[in-house]
């Protein structure tokens, strides 16, 4: 595929990074010559160095000829140019990232027709929705839905001693309709197998239904909640549509506190009676003990300042808060979380260079989650075999080593599948990989999904539950 990416910031970095690696031709325009130099040296794309507004320098990165074309510039407005330039030079689809969307209000359907552009992307929305999602799973740090939402893959935390801690995986019993995929522990990140055991403040991967999963965090010691009390740092744009989002819910109580006093007046009014917004400054810990900082279930941070994200939610998480939740523009800034405590990191760019990459996919890919920092991906396909056969074992797919498949779709049915379990053309199958097997994936998938006829026998791990990787769905040790 021949992509241009507007916009050489993490976004473009990032997505550029992705797409190369997976064999596509891109083009990257910027006109910081620091960005360009660093692209050419590091990265096997096109690098243009240029203003992505000028139909000239947009034709030069071949933008007339592309089957894709995203402007992700840190500006909205270049990125809405870039894309009017973009459509009428004859890219074939456009992708626009905007920051504030407040603009379109009223005017969605006109700027999209004017624009020309078809999916428009607002990293607000993304990040709101991501930690909307994180409040509604109580428990869960980050959870992906793939089949519609009859799938969910979960990241946990490991707290405290429990039954999950008693025994290898392959000997506990848990849940016959999930899969506890990888483990992050401290520096490392690995496929589990059956013969792993959990340790306190182990992240856990865990992929099946929803109900056997509410049922794994009962297993872990997660409390039931009843009312919950959530507390924003920042009444910006982003804090703000998390505040009126969740002050609708019921059951849930919600503090804004905001630094600027004309800001907080202005924004007090707009909320309902779940939610207060209090003039103060998140950082402050004796404002923060004031406020009974330990009986908040969730502290989010939204400020547009990462660095007081980042001591705000390490000060609540040492005063005693369920789980914090800091939103970080650097996306560096995501690799400290874990050694500071914060449960969940969110950058809004990442977000939007994730979303992208579902509409780069083929079309047999569905959907994908880049997890762990980019040191897994999650991906959801339809099985086509390509040599007249209805069905095939899992074991038999020949599926690369340290790919599993988490789960298999089959009409309305939600399996958890072991070695010998049989999956059928048509089925859709959610395949948890480590990046270093995306190509061999895509050797083996082709182009429209079909897999190879070539036949390697698998050893099924772990118990019969299929809980801890008993699927057998992948090859080798790792997960096997």
């Amino acid at each position: 595929m021949d992509i241009v990416i507007v916009g050489a910031g993490e976004v473009g970095q990032y997505l550029a990074d992705i797409l190369a690696r997976e064999s596509h031709r891109v083009s990257v325009v910027d006109p910081d010559p620091l960005k360009i130099g660093r692209l050419q040296e590091t990265l096997d794309v096109q690098a243009v160095e240029g203003d992505g507004t000028r139909p000239q320098v947009l034709a030069d990165a071949g933008a007339g000829g592309c089957d894709l074309f995203v402007a992700v510039t840190n500006d909205d407005h270049v990125n809405m140019i870039a894309a009017l330039m973009g459509r009428n030079l004859g890219a074939g689809r456009v992708i626009v990232r905007l920051r504030d969307t407040s603009r379109l209000e009223g005017y969605h359907f006109f700027h999209k027709r004017a624009v020309g552009y078809d999916v428009l992307l607002s990293t607000d929305e993304l990040a709101t929705e991501e930690i909307l999602s994180t409040v509604r799973e109580h428990h869960a740090l980050e959870v992906e839905s793939f089949a519609s939402g009859r799938v969910q893959l979960r990241r946990l935390r490991i707290r405290q001693k429990s039954e999950l801690t008693a025994d290898s995986l392959a000997d506990l019993d848990l849940p016959g309709g999930l899969l506890v995929a990888a483990i992050s522990r401290r520096d490392q990140f690995f496929v589990a197998s059956g013969s792993d055991r959990l340790e306190i403040d182990d992240q856990v991967y865990v992929i099946g239904r929803a109900g056997d999963l509410d049922q794994f965090e009962a297993l872990s010691g997660a409390r039931r909640l009843g009312r919950r009390s959530v507390m924003i740092m920042g009444g910006g744009r982003v804090g703000s549509r998390i505040a009126e989002a969740l002050g609708t819910m019921p059951g849930v109580s919600v503090r804004i506190l905001e630094r600027d006093p004309e800001r907080a007046r202005r924004i007090a009014g707009s909320f309902g009676s779940n939610v207060m917004v209090l003039v103060g400054d998140a950082t402050d810990i004796d404002l923060l003990n004031e406020e009974r900082i330990s009986e908040v279930n969730t502290f989010i941070a939204t400020s547009a300042d990462d660095e007081d994200n980042i001591i705000a939610c390490h000060l609540a998480s040492t005063l005693g808060v369920g789980r914090t939740v800091a939103v970080l523009d650097k996306a560096s800034y995501r690799k400290l979380f874990d050694s500071l405590h914060i449960d969940k990191a969110i950058s809004p760019r990442l977000l939007c260079a994730k979303r992208i990459l579902r509409f780069v996919r083929s079309a047999a890919v569905s959907s994908i989650a880049v997890i762990a920092e980019g040191r897994a991906e999650v991906l959801e396909i339809e099985a086509s075999f390509g040599d007249g056969k209805g069905a095939r074992k899992v074991k038999n797919l020949g599926l690369p080593k340290g790919v599993i498949i988490g789960a298999v779709v089959h009409g309305e049915e939600v399996v958890i599948p072991r070695g010998d379990s049989l999956v059928q053309d048509g089925d859709r199958l959610i395949l948890f990989t480590l990046p270093k097997n995306l190509e061999s994936l895509n050797q083996l998938l082709g182009s429209a999904g079909t897999f190879a006829t070539r036949t390697i026998e698998v050893e099924p791990q772990g118990s019969a539950s299929g809980a801890s990787g008993g699927s057998g769905a992948s090859e080798g040790s790792d997960g096997a």
